[in-house]
């Protein structure tokens, strides 16, 4: 065999491994993983009550206490950017009932909850990033 020929099944060899030891790595590294494990919507906001799409099926249980994000387009004046929307938090509502495995009956903590508005729970152990 070359030099030339081991120099190249060398870089081979080297390549496959990187390839096939990289994504695990990654997978398992802190900074890819989800923060967010349970997320639904605001399906009613009224004098009669905050309804939620989640319930059982998505790990609702009473007591749980979820962040109010609500998205809006950003109108930047750049139209070569595209269309961009931003999520900001706007309160927080506490679930008191599951109505079914997927829907909840809320109240509101902190904030003013629309409909259209998501709700997620976050890892405790992580900040809530938007």
């Amino acid at each position: 065999m070359t030099r030339t020929s081991k120099l190249a099944l060398a870089s081979l060899l080297t390549a496959v491994s990187i390839l096939t030891v990289v994504p695990t790595a990654r997978a398992e590294s802190p900074g890819v993983r989800h923060t967010v494990f349970m997320a639904g919507s605001v399906i009613e906001a009224s004098a009669e009550g905050i309804y939620l799409c989640i319930g059982t099926a998505d790990g609702a249980t009473p007591g749980q206490v979820l962040d109010v994000v609500r998205v809006t387009r950003d109108r930047g004046s750049n139209p070569k950017q595209g269309i961009r929307f931003h999520r900001e938090t706007v309160g927080k509502i506490k679930v008191d009932a599951i109505v079914d495995e997927h829907f909840a009956q809320a109240t509101v903590l902190a904030g003013k909850v629309e409909k259209g508005d998501i709700v997620r729970l976050a890892d405790p152990g992580e900040p809530m990033k938007n």
